[in-house]
């Protein structure tokens, strides 16, 4: 598995910022909604292993505000790793087997899912950082539904993921992680594959799009917004 070492040293920075949204239920999945429930658009958001960092809810609500309906499920349930978690590798591992595997998780995929289909969503895409990107790139080869994914920062891609992916792919990776070239190829054969991109951003760190991004800082908020609109283009082709 590929997993930066910037993950594991890096502490997320603090932001300020007030949500637009609201928080709500799907059964027992605590959510956060953003953008208007009548949009035929949906995205399904997996935050990093921050959680409901300030920078995601905010990315939500750029996200809504283009016109998408945006679904932030709280997959740990209130508990994100801790800067100290992170740092300790066998917690870590403890984690992606546990509560950050897609056994534990797909549950609530499919509960996104039929959230959006019940509500009249008629196109789905999903956004994964970090860990989240694994989750993503996992759900779009086992689930129906999925309509395009895109993975910013992503960890934890092992050789044949992208291969097997049902649905247009966008990978955008930092400095941090690997050369995804060769896994990115690996989906010419697919038919949808003219609607897949991938572009690095080699001047930012791992996380910068998500709870690590001080986007106090000009640079670091201007390449975020980079990669925003890079997913809103990418979403209004695909959904």
């Amino acid at each position: 598995m590929s997993f930066p070492a910037a993950c594991c040293n890096t502490p997320p920075v603090k932001a300020a910022y007030t949500a637009k949204g609201t928080k709500g239920n799907i059964g027992d999945l605590e959510c956060y909604f953003s953008g208007s429930k009548a949009s035929k658009r949906g995205i399904l958001v997996n935050y990093d292993i921050f959680g409901m960092h300030a920078n995601v809810i905010q990315l939500c609500d750029i996200l809504g505000e283009m016109g998408l309906y945006v679904v932030l499920p709280d997959l740990v349930h209130g508990k994100p790793l801790t800067e100290a978690e992170v740092g300790n590798r066998d917690t870590f591992n403890s984690f992606c087997k546990n509560a950050g595997s897609w056994e534990t998780n797909e549950p609530s995929y499919q509960k996104v899912l039929d959230y959006f289909k019940q509500n009249n969503v008629e196109s789905v895409g999903a956004i994964g950082f970090c860990w989240g990107g694994k989750m993503v790139i996992t759900a779009l080869s086992k689930l129906k539904g999925l309509k395009g994914g895109a993975i910013v920062h992503p960890a934890l891609i092992e050789a044949g993921d992208m291969a097997k992916v049902n649905a247009p792919l966008m990978v955008l990776p930092s400095k941090d992680e690997p050369d995804f070239t060769a896994e990115f190829d690996s989906m010419k054969d697919k038919a949808f594959f003219s609607q897949c991109l991938m572009e690095r951003f080699d001047d930012m760190f791992h996380g910068f799009c998500g709870a690590r991004g001080d986007w106090s800082n000009s640079e670091q908020a201007k390449r975020a917004n980079d990669a925003i609109k890079l997913l809103v283009e990418f979403f209004n082709k695909v959904l």
